[in-house]
């Protein structure tokens, strides 16, 4: 299994009395929030989804020690250079938050740590005076970065002009998101957290999840721009990526989800041909064939009343506590297409007597053919297709 590891830092409090009227609230408690989600997939899986580097939070504790030594520049500095070189052909994923300004003409971004000094003091043998700024270069990350094994490397921040870092230059498979752009010192609250780092949350919980319950650096940074707010505070986030690789930062059992294998079934499979029902059930002496995929992405599947019952033609429909093996192959068939319909992969249509089409609901397209008054054929057809979504899936799955 791929090493996953990740750094976590939060700082909520600053040693210098320059920061005494504007000590972050909730940096320490989002750091630690953030890191317990990231840590286990939902439901949780045998193996943690990321190892925190050394097991912890690097975050300032309550109450604050100054003299923290695993809290100055020096040592967060070599915490992060020690998680791009520890992850070999694994996911590395460095989240901060804190204060932060720009550096060098606004060409590099300086984490500031709880050492940093804002009070000016004499440059000694002159009659000038210096500020003693602390903290973490963004430029020194990516240092680290460029000399690293990772197969993908996920780097957040939320904090002051985080948007310095995605106006650098990053290795490949890097990923920079971003709290705002370079020129906003926006840091707006919800609640009890910062409002990108909410938004974080929220996504990570499942609101970013695809058909499968993957979450990714772009599915995350989609969906918290559409839960933000967005031009009001002037907070935008910025996402930038050279990554050419797909980077899972979580997995959750989403309502639409549905399995792999299901998945698979939008399209044909030689080696599946040959997986026909042992009872393969007609009508009128004809066999209703098995979904055994669509042949192309814009494909139809015609579908029956037998898709919702055996006896459906009668007027008699399923309960709906059937188990597994009392239905037959075509309640099976009707079964993924629920599942897809739900996923947005698939949607149902009736195609009526004067040769017109509509969208409608899935029991009635299965029911669509039948006459249940007449107990004759209607002369409608119901049928199933691909949404815009699920040709896109098809494609994939027709590489494969």
């Amino acid at each position: 299994m791929a090493q996953r590891l990740a750094l976590f830092i939060g700082v909520g409090r600053y040693a210098s009395a320059a920061y005494d009227s504007r000590q972050p609230r909730c940096c320490c408690t989002d750091a630690h929030a953030f890191a317990q989600m990231i840590r286990e997939n939902s439901p949780r899986t045998p193996q943690p989804n990321f190892r925190l580097l050394g097991g912890r939070v690097y975050a300032t504790p309550d109450p604050f020690d100054p003299t923290d030594p695993e809290m100055t520049a020096d040592a967060l500095t070599d915490r992060v250079h020690d998680l791009f070189r520890m992850v070999r052909r694994g996911d590395a994923l460095l989240y901060f938050t804190g204060h932060a300004i720009p550096v060098d003409d606004g060409t590099d971004l300086l984490l500031l740590t709880p050492d940093d000094d804002q009070t000016a003091g004499p440059i000694q043998g002159t009659d000038e005076t210096e500020t003693v700024r602390r903290g973490i270069r963004v430029s020194d990350i990516r240092n680290a970065a460029s000399s690293s094994q990772a197969s993908s490397m996920t780097i957040i921040l939320d904090c002051c002009h985080a948007g310095v870092a995605a106006t650098m230059e990053w290795p490949r498979n890097t990923t920079i998101l971003a709290s705002t752009d370079e020129h906003t010192a926006s840091q707006s609250l919800f609640g009890t957290h910062l409002m990108y780092t909410s938004a974080l949350m929220a996504a990570m919980q499942g609101a970013a999840a695809d058909v499968q319950g993957i979450i990714t650096p772009l599915s995350l940074h989609s969906t918290v721009c559409a839960l933000l707010n967005l031009g009001e505070d002037g907070q935008q986030p910025v996402l930038r990526t050279w990554n050419d690789t797909t980077t899972v930062l979580r997995q959750v059992e989403a309502s639409r989800q549905i399995t792999e294998e299901e998945l698979a079934r939008i399209a044909p499979d030689d080696a599946m041909t040959t997986r026909r029902r042992a009872s393969t059930r007609t009508f009128d002496g004809m066999p209703l064939p098995a979904f055994e995929g669509f042949p192309t992405k814009d494909a139809a599947f015609a579908v029956h009343p037998e898709h919702e019952s055996p006896t459906a033609r009668d007027g008699v429909m399923r309960s709906g506590d059937e188990t597994w093996e009392q239905l037959d192959g075509l309640q099976r068939d009707m079964e993924l297409f629920k599942h897809l319909r739900n996923a947005k992969l698939l949607e149902a249509f009736i195609h009526e007597t004067d040769g017109s089409t509509h969208e409608a609901d899935l029991f009635w397209a299965c029911m669509a053919e039948w006459d249940i008054e007449r107990k004759e054929p209607s002369g409608r057809q119901g049928f199933v297709r691909l949404t815009d979504l699920g040709r896109l899936y098809w494609e994939i799955q027709h590489k494969r």
